[in-house]
């Protein structure tokens, strides 16, 4: 059997020749990793078991084994005439005295060429007969001391594969050639190979049902299908390398690449072969996995298309032409596609039914293909490379549901260890609430970055002509105006998602100009979707412009109760029942006067028109319905409770303050007010220092600083200076605790977009740096390693004065200024740790932890703490003369509980003061503690009463 073996790629056709080099050659093969080799791939010494039989015996003594790959195969003269020009420069380094691999190492008695290059076997012209040729007179002629010399060319390869069966399991998905499911039979026995002409059919029906992207998606009442593939783009993603530094890439195309490498133990993966993407509401990660899936359905059957029908050719076709139109490359392994919606499946495990991903998988394939049981699947993940999407982890609100749901995921990736898979995850969440559930040792952790305003602009131009295909005059003039809103500031910062932009495109068909805050982009995209169906004929858009106060109200208190809903088990794919919305609605109309008889008939139509689709609520399943988009569900909640009276909407603030689940909503509640309660905003800013203040925990874990950065990204302030500034003065405290990642990225985005646009709060913001810096210990810290390191590439006086300040904290040489980030250490450290006099070291977190804690939670130690901390550890740095520096962490555990401290509000208040306790050295444990309480707080049940719900 022929194999496909370009779709390796260089770096995949050297492991291979690798694992061929262990199995063929024996024991005696030391393999060389990724990087410069010195002409090497592997090399060995001693007496081999090959070649056998041979008339001169074994290779005995010490041997070298190289790699030679061709990307692009043009034909066996062109193809053998490159390989044999190779083989010629390579033993000419081999001679030349004055090369590196000569000088470095000895010249090999025995020396072994892999290609994937077709030699000829024709006898005197053919490529195997040439080689022996060509490399016999050039070792006479260089008088080099090789003994044998000999290839393994595309056809031995071939026949090494056939011969191997743990070899070639471990490559099929990339070297399978032509239709490769269709083809299981002849490279597996028994069940699997029986699979794939079912999977095959099963992924040909998900390529046509995956296909579009609905506008309904984005809340447009048409609904309007759109093709994936028309409308995709590659958005950007950054990520820290393992020097710390952070790199930016295009996040599918990374994915496809890293996903064309083996990732069982059987490959040469080192470190999390998995990627938790991160991205804010409306920045595509749903959509990035819907385009992954596609990619690797099209890889699946682009070989097989005599199999399929013309609807699908043409799919296929369609989607491999515009993914080339994006630079997107097809995937060289063929990964097994499935996706997870992570609400869906944690409603499936809510009843406290043991569902395994495996089985819930199984249940779903077989609802469109003949029953595949779990036990299939199982092998099938033995046998075949597989991506699996695990899409939404934070709309898996309820903190039971979500425990369940990754205790489930880390299970299935139990069982794929035990099978040795070659498996890809790509899980995606938002930041809010996210606290590494996706463990770090097992994926790469990528934050998707806002859209530039020239991908905005050419996102946007796509969206439009295909929008207004038989259009272009008004295809044009909406991009003119999407272009126009991109050179201003504020507009610009409403284009940094596809979602936002979506918006736009559809605001800017009848308007001008669009709003420059975001409660305002959805404000008016809701008038304009309303007018729109109002302005139409028939019953139900006379129905929507003769009610558009109680329709109003409906979508409001619908999307209160849904966003409350949400939070609770097994509620993740939240919607109301016809008679939920009846009761909304004609409670409504009742308070407004209408009798009873009246009000049932009003009702009865609304909720008729909602069952088809009425405005922003669409019909579910089983006569429900709901919101399509989470940020318009978010947005109608948000207004609901600014609806109320003022201590009210007070109380409601309040109580959904530090909850990540209703963060969103909080915001947008926030901007609503910003626009429409004037009266509010003083009561606002005041309550955010009330948030802030409410316990010790509070104090520590500063929630009201996290929602004001939060504001000040919103824009909510942009023609307020006076709340401009008292916003930056409480997002200003955020300075004085160690914070993550992403809150560092938040403020100072925040803080310079403010220091930018009004000279008071960049000078407020001066003089809060300059007293932090002043008082030192963890201030001085968290403000350098924060501002000094976001702020380093920027210019003009605000950054200037930060250098200035980081500079000066530099030449002191104080430790305690200069523990927050690598990029503020001195110079002696990083000689002392080239040097070797700077050694590193790791202890258990609780060990470090218990010396710092009062003798009264000393208590409680074994029954709260030992179990929240067990599993973790610190890494130091030991720095003379005596100095314990802590430079990160490690998470061991599945998860942890954090949620049930704050049912013992005593220690959680003991574990804060061990943390304001802790030297300036112990930064990093003082933040894990921070983030065991923050995230406890994120995700503590918001109750909020009769107060808001029906």
């Amino acid at each position: 059997m022929d194999y496909d073996l370009t779709r390796l790629g260089s770096r995949e056709f050297e492991h291979l020749t690798q694992a061929l080099a262990i199995q063929i050659l024996g024991p005696a093969v030391q393999i060389f990793g990724d990087g410069p080799d010195g002409g090497r791939e592997a090399e060995f010494h001693g007496e081999l078991k090959y070649p056998l039989p041979d008339p001169e015996g074994p290779w005995n003594g010490h041997g070298v084994l190289q790699a030679k790959f061709l990307q692009r195969p043009r034909g066996t003269t062109h193809d053998t005439s490159w390989f044999l020009n190779l083989v010629r420069a390579e033993l000419r380094q081999w001679a030349n005295p004055k090369s590196k691999r000569a000088r470095k190492g000895a010249i090999p008695e025995h020396l072994l060429f892999c290609t994937n290059v077709v030699l000829s076997p024709d006898p005197e012209t053919g490529g195997i007969d040439s080689f022996k040729r060509i490399t016999k007179e050039l070792i006479q002629d260089l008088q080099l001391p090789i003994r044998d010399i000999r290839v393994w060319h595309f056809d031995q390869i071939c026949r090494y594969l056939d011969i191997y069966p743990t070899i070639r399991q471990t490559y099929s998905g990339l070297t399978t050639a032509g239709d490769a499911l269709f083809r299981l039979r002849e490279i597996f026995e028994g069940t699997v190979g029986d699979l794939g002409e079912l999977l095959a059919n099963h992924s040909s029906k998900e390529l046509a049902t995956d296909q579009w992207v609905r506008l309904g998606q984005a809340g447009e009442a048409d609904n309007q299908r759109l093709p994936l593939a028309e409308l995709a783009i590659d958005p950007t993603a950054s990520y820290a390398t393992s020097d710390e530094t952070h790199k930016f890439v295009a996040v599918v195309q990374h994915i496809i690449s890293h996903g064309d490498t083996v990732l069982s133990s059987r490959g040469k993966i080192e470190g999390p072969r998995h990627i938790a993407l991160i991205g804010g509401p409306g920045q595509g990660k749903s959509t990035v996995g819907q385009i992954l899936c596609q990619a690797y359905r099209a890889a699946l059957l682009g070989h097989a298309v005599d199999r399929l029908d013309d609807e699908t050719k043409e799919i296929l076709t369609t989607f491999n032409d515009e993914m080339q139109r994006i630079g997107l490359s097809a995937p060289a392994a063929r990964r097994w596609p499935v996706r997870i919606n992570l609400s869906e499946y944690a409603d499936a495990v809510a009843g406290g039914e043991i569902v395994s991903i495996l089985r819930y998988l199984s249940e779903g394939i077989s609802r469109r293909t003949p029953d595949i049981t779990a036990g299939q699947l199982r092998s099938w993940l033995r046998t075949w490379p597989w991506l699996l999407v695990l899409d939404g982890l934070d709309e898996v609100a309820s903190t039971q549901a979500r425990d369940t749901v990754m205790e489930r995921v880390n299970d299935f990736l139990l069982e794929a260890a035990s099978v040795d898979a070659d498996l890809l995850v790509i899980a995606t969440s938002r930041p809010q609430g996210y606290r590494e559930e996706f463990s770090p040792q097992r994926y790469v952790h990528m934050r998707l970055e806002p859209m530039a305003a020239e991908d905005a602009i050419s996102y946007a131009a796509q969206l439009t002509q295909l929008r207004h295909r038989g259009d272009p005059e008004t295809a044009e003039r909406v991009l003119r105006r999407l272009e126009e809103a991109s050179e201003e500031d504020l507009t610009a910062r409403l284009m940094r998602t596809p979602l936002q932009v979506t918006i736009m495109a559809i605001l800017l068909e009848r308007r001008e100009r669009v709003p420059q805050q975001r409660y305002r982009l959805f404000y008016d995209y809701y008038q304009a979707v309303y007018n729109r169906e109002a302005s139409k004929s028939g019953p139900t858009a006379r129905l929507i412009d003769d009610h558009r106060n109680a329709i109003n109200h409906l979508h409001e208190r619908a999307g209160l109760l849904l966003q409350a809903k949400s939070e609770k088990d097994g509620q993740s794919d939240v919607s109301l029942s016809r008679a939920e919305l009846f009761s909304i609605i004609e409670d409504h109309l009742r308070s407004e006067g209408f009798d009873h008889t009246a009000s049932s008939a009003l009702a009865t139509r609304m909720v008729d028109a909602a069952m088809r689709r009425l405005i922003l609520l669409v019909p579910h399943k089983q006569e429900n319905v709901g919101f399509d988009v989470r940020s318009l569900q978010e947005f109608m909640a948000a207004r609901a409770m600014v609806s109320e009276d003022s201590e009210e909407v007070s109380g409601l603030l309040t109580a959904t303050a530090a909850s990540a689940h209703w963060r969103n909503t909080w915001l947008l509640a926030a901007g609503q007010i910003f626009h429409e309660r004037p009266g509010l905003r003083d009561r606002l800013v005041v309550l955010l220092d009330e948030i802030q203040a409410k316990s010790e925990i509070s104090l520590f874990t500063k929630p009201g600083s996290s929602l004001a950065v939060g504001l000040l990204s919103d824009d909510v302030a942009a023609q307020a200076p006076r709340f401009l500034r008292a916003l930056t003065k409480i997002a200003l405290e955020l300075l004085e605790e160690p914070l993550n990642e992403d809150e560092c990225i938040d403020l100072c985005e925040a803080l310079w977009n403010v220091a930018e646009s009004d000279i008071a709060s960049r000078r407020l913001i001066e003089r809060v740096v300059d007293r932090n810096v002043e008082a030192g210990g963890h201030r001085a810290t968290n403000t350098l390693a924060t501002l000094g390191v976001g702020w380093e590439d920027q210019t003009g006086p605000l950054a200037y004065h930060v250098r200035r300040i980081v500079e000066r904290a530099r030449n002191q040489n104080e430790l305690a200024y200069l523990l927050g980030s690598k990029h503020l250490w001195p110079h002696h450290l990083v000689d002392g740790i080239n040097g070797g006099s700077i050694k590193f070291d790791k202890r258990p977190l609780i060990e470090v932890l218990k010396p710092y804690l009062r003798p009264s939670a000393l208590e409680r130690f074994g029954k709260v703490y030992e179990g929240m901390f067990r599993g973790d550890f610190l890494g130091f740095m030991v720095v003379p003369p005596g100095h314990q520096v802590t430079l990160n962490y490690q998470h061991t555990m599945a998860g942890r509980n954090s949620v049930s401290i704050l049912s013992v509000p005593q220690a959680a208040e003991e574990l804060v003061f061990a943390a304001e306790a802790l030297p300036v050295e112990m930064w990093q444990l003082k933040h894990q503690i921070r983030e065991v309480l923050q995230s406890a707080q994120e995700r503590e049940p918001v109750n909020l009463g009769s107060i808001a719900l029906p």
